[in-house]
C-alpha cells in the first residue's frame, strides 16, 4: 500500500495561532496517564492545540490523521506502524493477525519515550481496530502516551479506563477561548487590536468556539465596524462553507430537516420537537445528535431539555424558508400554549402569524405578572406584538403605557395613556378602567398635579370595591402620595399604611413593596427614622432576593445611609439598584444612585461618587425626568461643594436656577450652604427661614434637623446665637439616630456641637468620635476630565452631541429645534445641560470648551 506522506505530517502552526499556556499545561499534565482523549466539536481548535504541545514534547512523537478510508484493519495498520516507525518485520509478511502485529508493536515499544497522537478518531468504527486500540491502551508500554482527538467519543471501553486512571479527558468546555485568548484570536484575524468591548461580546456570540471566531474575526476585518455589525447569514460563504461542509454534508436528509425546523426553538425537548417536526422519534433523534457531538448542549441533569449551540442556531435559522420557519413557530406556540409556557407562547406565536393566541395569552397573564413583579418580562410581551395590536386593545395599550412610565419613558407613556382612553369604553371590564385611571394618577403626579392624582386614584378604588386586584393597593400608594403632596402628610402616611396591609392581605407582594417605598421617606421627614428602619426590614422578609424586593432596599440603604451605618447601606443600595434595574423602575435606581454617590463621597471615594451622579444623571435624561434631573443636579453641587470645588458647585445650581423655582429643601439646603462657602450668610438664612416655617406648620421633624444644622451654621457666621437651634435639631435627632445630617456638614459643626454636649451627651459624644474617624476629603483622581481645574465633565448624549454641532455653526434655538424635530422647550433644557456638564456660561463658552475636550 502506498502511504500518504501528509497524513504522517504534524500540522503546521497556522499564522497568528495563539498561544494557549493553560491547556498546554493541562496537556502535560495528562500525559502521566497513558491515554489522553481530546472531544469537542469542529472547530474547537484540538488539533492545532495538540500539534502545539506536541511541539514542545521531548523524545520521538507521532501524527496520524485518519479519515473514513482508514477503517479497515490493514489499512490502519499500515498507517499505525509508519507512523511509529516499528511493528513491520510481522506486517509486512502479509500473515500476521491484528493481534499478533499489536502485540509486536507494543514489544518493540518498550524502553521507549514515544507521542503518538490519532486525529478525528471518531471514523473508526470497525470493531478489529477498536480491538486493536483498546489492546495498545491496556498493555501500554510506561513510555508510551496515546492522544486521541475526535468531534465524538470513540466507541472505547472509556469508562474502564476512567476508573482504573488510565485516561484524561479534555472537552469542549476546557477548548473555549477565554476573553484574553479570543482578543489574541481576533486580533490576528484582523491584523489590528480589538476593543475589549467587542472581544466579550464575539466571544460571548461564539461561545469560546474557535472557528466561530475565526469567522466573526473575518466578518470584522472584512467591513463590520464593530460586533453588533458582524452577522451570520445566508450568503455569508464563511459560515456557509464551514458549517455546510463541515457539519451538515454527512448527516442524512431526515436529520437535516429535524435540524432546521426545530432551530427555531431556543430549546429543545423530545414531545416539543415532535409537535414542530410532526415526527415521533424525536428522543431517538437527539439521543444521536448528542452522541455525535452536533452543537448540543444539554441544560438538564436528566437530559430532557437541550440548545444549540447559538451560532449554529442561527446559520440553521438563516437557511430555514420563511414559510417552514413560520409553520414550526406556528406549531411551537400550540404546544407552549397547550404546556402553560406564556413566554414561549408569546416569542413563537408572533413570528408563526399566531396573532390571537399571543394577544390573548398576554392579557391572560398581564396582571399576575404585574402581581409577582415581572414588569420586565410584561413590557418585553407587549414589545413583542405588532404595534397595531397593542393600540387596538385598550387594555394593552394603557398596561404598555403604565410600564414605561415605571421604565422612566414618560413621553412614550403619555402616548399610549392617551390611545388607552380613547378606546377604552364604559363596558370595558372595571379591572381595566381601574388600571387606566391609576396609570393616568401617576401621571398626573409627574407633572405635579396631586390633586388629580387623588380624584383619579379615588375613581379606581371606586371602581375596585374591595377587590383583590393589584392596581387596589397601587391606587392607595398612588393616593398616599397625593395627598402627601397636597399638604395632607398624616392622612397621606395612613393611606399607605392601608396599602401595604393591603398589599400583604392580597397576596400582592409588589404593592405591599411599592407602598412601602413610598412610606419609608415619609416617615423619615417626620422624624420616625427607626420605624422607618423596621417597616422597610420587614417588608423584605420572604422577598429579599427577588427583583421587586429593591422597591425597599433602595428606600432602606438611604435610612441606613443617615444613621451612618454605610457598609449595610451600601449592600442594600448596591443590591437594590441591581434589583430595579432588573425590575424596570428607573424611578429607583436613580433615587439608589444619589444616595450611592453621597454614600461614596463620605467615605473618601469623591470620583466613585461622581460616577454614581453621572449614572443617575444619565438615567434622568434618556427618561426626560426634568423633576429628577434636577435633584441629580443639585446633589451634583452638593459633592462639588464638599470638595471644596464652589466654582463648579455653583456652577450646577445655576444650571437649574432659570427653572420653575423649587420647593424641595434639599435643593435650597444646597443653596443655602454655598451661601455661607461663599460668605454670604445671611443671604443663606432668607433662603432658610421659608423651608424651616413650612418643616414646622407640617410637622416634619425630620426634615427640620437639616434644616436646624445648616440654619446654626449661618447664624454663627454671622455672629449671632445659636446653640438653642443646634440644641433642638439634636433632641429631635438623637433617639432615631439621625447621623449623616450632623456628619455631612463637616468641620464648621464640630465645636458647636461640642458646645450642647449636654443635650444628648451619649449622642453628641457618638458623633464627636465618628467625626474624628471620618475619612479626609481626597483629591480626585485623574482618570476623570476637568476644566480649567473645576470638578468633572460629563459625557454629554447623543442628542447633547448633536446640539452643540449645530449651535457651534451658529444656529438659533429655533433652527435647532426644527433641526432636531423637537420642540424649542427641549432644546434649550438640553443647552442648559450642556453648558452644565462642560461648566460653561453661555453658548460661546460651551462650544470652545467642547473643541478643547475634543468633543466636536
Amino acid at each position: 500500500m502506498q502511504v500518504v506522506a501528509t497524513k504522517l505530517l504534524i500540522p503546521p502552526t497556522r499564522p497568528g495561532a495563539v498561544p494557549r499556556p493553560r491547556l498546554l499545561r493541562l496537556l502535560a499534565a495528562a500525559a502521566a496517564h497513558p491515554v489522553t482523549l481530546v472531544v469537542a466539536p469542529a472547530g474547537f481548535g484540538k488539533s492545532t492545540l495538540v500539534s502545539t504541545w506536541l511541539r514542545e514534547v521531548p523524545g520521538r512523537t507521532a501524527w496520524l490523521s485518519l479519515d473514513e478510508d482508514d477503517d479497515v484493519p490493514g489499512r490502519f495498520l499500515d498507517y499505525l506502524v509508519t507512523a511509529l516507525g516499528t511493528g513491520r518485520t510481522l506486517l509486512d509478511s502479509g500473515t500476521a493477525s491484528t493481534p499478533a502485529v499489536m502485540t509486536e508493536l507494543v514489544n518493540e515499544l518498550v524502553g521507549e519515550d514515544r507521542v503518538l497522537v490519532l486525529d478525528d478518531v471518531h471514523v473508526l468504527a470497525e470493531p478489529e481496530i477498536l480491538d486493536a486500540l483498546t489492546f495498545l491502551v491496556e498493555h501500554c508500554p510506561p513510555g508510551l502516551h496515546l492522544v486521541l482527538l475526535g468531534r465524538t467519543e470513540p466507541d472505547l471501553p472509556l469508562a474502564r479506563w476512567r476508573g482504573r486512571g488510565l485516561l484524561a479527558e479534555i472537552g469542549a468546555a476546557q477548548l473555549r477561548f477565554s476573553p484574553e485568548e479570543a482578543a489574541g484570536l481576533l486580533g490576528a484575524v484582523t491584523g489590528r487590536e480589538v476593543d475589549a468591548g467587542t472581544v466579550d461580546e464575539l466571544n460571548r456570540r461564539a461561545e469560546g468556539w474557535a472557528a466561530a471566531l475565526q469567522m466573526l474575526g473575518i466578518g470584522l476585518r472584512d467591513g463590520a465596524a464593530a460586533a453588533p455589525s458582524v452577522r451570520f447569514r445566508p450568503g455569508n460563504r464563511y459560515v456557509l462553507d464551514y458549517l455546510a461542509e463541515e457539519v451538515l454534508a454527512g448527516q442524512p436528509a431526515d436529520v437535516r430537516d429535524f435540524l432546521f425546523r426545530t432551530s427555531v426553538l431556543e430549546t429543545l425537548t423530545p414531545s416539543l420537537c415532535d409537535a414542530v417536526t410532526g415526527r415521533s422519534d424525536s428522543e431517538r433523534v437527539i439521543r444521536d445528535l448528542e452522541h455525535a457531538n452536533l452543537f448540543l448542549t444539554p441544560l438538564d441533569d436528566a437530559g430532557e431539555w437541550h440548545r444549540y449551540h447559538g451560532l449554529f442556531a442561527d446559520y440553521l435559522r438563516g437557511e430555514l424558508d420563511p414559510a417552514t420557519a413560520r409553520e414550526c413557530h406556528s406549531r411551537a406556540a400550540r404546544w407552549f400554549a397547550a404546556h402553560g409556557m406564556p413566554a414561549e407562547t408569546i416569542r413563537h406565536a408572533v413570528p408563526g402569524d399566531e396573532l390571537e393566541l399571543a394577544v390573548a395569552t398576554v392579557r391572560e397573564h398581564a396582571e399576575d405578572q404585574v402581581r409577582r413583579g415581572e414588569l420586565a418580562t410584561l413590557l418585553s410581551w407587549l414589545n413583542r406584538l405588532p404595534e397595531e395590536q397593542v393600540r387596538a386593545h385598550a387594555d394593552l395599550a394603557g398596561f404598555k403605557g403604565w410600564l414605561l412610565y415605571l421604565a422612566g419613558r414618560a413621553d412614550e407613556a403619555e402616548t399610549y395613556a392617551a390611545i388607552a382612553d380613547a378606546g377604552m369604553g364604559p363596558d370595558a371590564p372595571a379591572v381595566d378602567r381601574a388600571m387606566l385611571r391609576t396609570f393616568q394618577a401617576y401621571l398626573a403626579l409627574t407633572h405635579g398635579r396631586p390633586a388629580d392624582a387623588a380624584t383619579l386614584a379615588t375613581a379606581a378604588l371606586d371602581l375596585l370595591g374591595d377587590s383583590s386586584s393589584f392596581f387596589r393597593a397601587a391606587a392607595m400608594g398612588v393616593l398616599g402620595q397625593a395627598r402627601r403632596l397636597t399638604g395632607d402628610r398624616r392622612g397621606g402616611i395612613e393611606v399607605l399604611r392601608e396599602a401595604v396591609r393591603l398589599g400583604e392581605r392580597s397576596g400582592n407582594p409588589l404593592s405591599a413593596l411599592e407602598a412601602t417605598g413610598y412610606l419609608a421617606p415619609l416617615l423619615y421627614v417626620q422624624g420616625r427614622l427607626r420605624e422607618a428602619v423596621v417597616l422597610c426590614r420587614g417588608a423584605l422578609l420572604g422577598h429579599a432576593d427577588a427583583p421587586m424586593a429593591g422597591l425597599a432596599e433602595v428606600p432602606l440603604g438611604t435610612l441606613l445611609y443617615e444613621r451612618d451605618e454605610l457598609l449595610e447601606a451600601r449592600k442594600h443600595l448596591v443590591d437594590g439598584i441591581a434589583r430595579c434595574e432588573q425590575l424596570g423602575t428607573t424611578s429607583y435606581t436613580l433615587l439608589g444612585l444619589r444616595t450611592l454617590a453621597r454614600l461614596h463621597h463620605a467615605s473618601g471615594r469623591p470620583d466613585e461618587g461622581f460616577e454614581a451622579l453621572l449614572a443617575a444623571r444619565r438615567q434622568a435624561d434618556a427618561a426626560e425626568d426634568y423633576r429628577r434631573a434636577r435633584l441629580v443636579v443639585a446633589t451634583i453641587a452638593e459633592l462639588h461643594l464638599r470638595s471644596g470645588s464652589l466654582a463648579a458647585a455653583e456652577q450646577a445650581l445655576e444650571e437649574i436656577t432659570g427653572d420653575q423655582p423649587s420647593s424641595s429643601d434639599y435643593e435650597q439646603l444646597t443653596r443655602a450652604r454655598l451661601l455661607i462657602a461663599r460668605g454670604a450668610p445671611d443671604r443663606a438664612l432668607d433662603v432658610l427661614g421659608p423651608i424651616e416655617d413650612r418643616a414646622r406648620s407640617e410637622g416634619r421633624d425630620g426634615s427640620l434637623v437639616a434644616i436646624l444644622a445648616v440654619t446654626t451654621l449661618a447664624r454663627h457666621a454671622l455672629g449671632l446665637p445659636s446653640r438653642d437651634l443646634l440644641a433642638r435639631a439634636v433632641e429631635i435627632a438623637a433617639p432615631d439616630g439621625y447621623r449623616r445630617t450632623f456628619l455631612d456638614e463637616g468641620a464648621p459643626l464640630v465645636p458647636l456641637l461640642k458646645d450642647i454636649r449636654a443635650t444628648a451627651p451619649a449622642f453628641v459624644a457618638d458623633l464627636l468620635s465618628r467625626s474624628r474617624g471620618a475619612p479626609a476629603p481626597a483629591a480626585r483622581g485623574s482618570a476623570l476630565r476637568t476644566v480649567e481645574g473645576v470638578g468633572v465633565v460629563e459625557t454629554l448624549t447623543e442628542t447633547q452631541r448633536r446640539i452643540l454641532g449645530l449651535i457651534a455653526t451658529g444656529m438659533s434655538n429655533q433652527q435647532v429645534a426644527d433641526k432636531l424635530f423637537i420642540t424649542v422647550g427641549t432644546t434649550k433644557w438640553h443647552l442648559n445641560q450642556i453648558f452644565g456638564r462642560l461648566q460653561a456660561r453661555n453658548r460661546t463658552e460651551a462650544v470652545a470648551r467642547a473643541r478643547e475636550l475634543n468633543l466636536l
